[in-house]
């Protein structure tokens, strides 16, 4: 539940990089006070970032052909969801704001908790960033440490530090409140409609295949062979081919003949599978994902529950041919067990979102004069 500036080191903006905003100043500013908390200028500009990441996205959906990198290319020529690009930005920061008190004042509401470790872990993190070299921010930015670069912004350790304390409260309140249990949580069913209706259980044979062998594959699990002993003999297969290549380079080589040889060479090992882990092979696949493409997506979508088949996808480089097999992915609780938690927030992360900013609308917010020296034409150097 994290604003895409808390997980980045370095942000790139579309490609431009980010001015020295904060340098024309060097007194501490507080340019935003909600509801009794101040902002100090480093924390503020963090926001600002936030906005103008968020803007530069919002461009590029409204604007697909627009070209961005071009020589000369101004953003803030350019509008937002009606509005004036640097207009936008401004009023989003303040909406970031808002929502930065909303997260802390609910975060003790609910009587939660920032651990000793988890403070030490961001300190340890952000001190790293300040003390030492980093050779990403040397070859970018002509900086041998991170928190040289924000220093130009007039962002300073400890404002990153308090970004990166309000991102894991972001994180932990989602998690008490829409989390296993949460008193807002998505129900089994929500959970159980999204599984089937946005993710596909599938057992495939991942690899390259001939259509005669696919099909002979794919008839013995119709006939009722397990996958797991179908797959086991095609990778004994694969693995005896492969051998069977490399055994041959290696004559070509040295010139000899195998025929020649007294020894005679074992059986390669495939990479076979216990019965015991009978899920072992299971694949959960988000069907907006793509892959392992679009096509394979589509017609593995279109299978019943039980279906075996052979799918072949026309790929620029070759054609793939796989063996299918659709599970039912309600049958499979140890496998989604990670994608639960996913689908948790995909379900709730909107109405997360518009909880906390109707939490930080409530609050009362105060600008003092030193806003205006923190402009969002300044974020972008030109």
């Amino acid at each position: 539940m994290k604003r895409s500036v808390r997980n980045s080191i370095l942000t790139l903006i579309c490609g431009a990089a980010v001015a020295a905003a904060g340098s024309c100043s060097t007194a501490q500013t507080y340019p935003v006070t909600v509801d009794g908390m101040q902002f100090r200028a480093g924390l503020y500009i963090l926001e600002q970032q936030a906005a103008l990441s968020e803007a530069a996205s919002k461009l590029s959906d409204e604007q697909p052909d627009l070209d961005t990198s071009a020589e000369g290319f101004d953003y803030f020529t350019q509008t937002v969801e009606g509005q004036k690009f640097g207009d936008w930005i401004n009023a989003k920061a303040l909406d970031n704001c808002r929502e930065y008190v909303a997260v802390t004042r609910l975060f003790d509401q609910y009587g939660l908790e920032v651990t000793a470790d988890e403070k030490k872990n961001i300190n340890d993190n952000v001190n790293q960033l300040w003390t030492q070299e980093n050779s990403y921010a040397q070859y970018f930015y002509g900086v041998d440490i991170v928190g040289q670069y924000y220093e130009k912004f007039g962002i300073g350790e400890q404002s990153y530090k308090d970004l990166q304390v309000e991102g894991l409260k972001r994180d932990k309140l989602f998690e008490h409140l829409y989390g296993e249990g949460g008193q807002l949580a998505a129900t089994q069913d929500e959970i159980n409609d999204s599984l089937k209706n946005d993710y596909l259980a599938l057992n495939y044979f991942p690899f390259e295949l001939t259509s005669s062998d696919a099909k002979t594959y794919a008839d013995r699990i119709t006939a009722g062979e397990t996958y797991e002993a179908v797959y086991r003999d095609y990778a004994q297969a694969l693995a005896d081919s492969e051998a069977a290549e490399a055994a041959a380079g290696s004559e070509s080589e040295d010139g000899t003949d195998s025929t020649d040889s007294t020894e005679t060479a074992e059986p390669a090992e495939a990479s076979t599978v216990e019965e015991a882990e009978k899920d072992s092979l299971i694949q959960i696949i988000k069907k907006s994902s793509g892959s392992p493409s679009e096509d394979f997506i589509n017609q593995a979508s279109a299978m019943n529950v039980g279906d075996v088949k052979v799918i072949t996808v026309e790929a620029e480089a070759a054609t793939r041919t796989y063996v299918v097999q659709r599970l039912d992915i309600l049958a499979y609780p140890d496998k989604t067990a990670d994608t639960i938690n996913t689908v948790r927030s995909d379900l709730k992360s909107d109405e997360y979102t518009e909880m906390l900013k109707e939490a930080g609308s409530a609050y009362t917010l105060t600008t003092d004069s030193s806003i205006n020296l923190y402009k969002p034409e300044k974020l972008i150097e030109k």
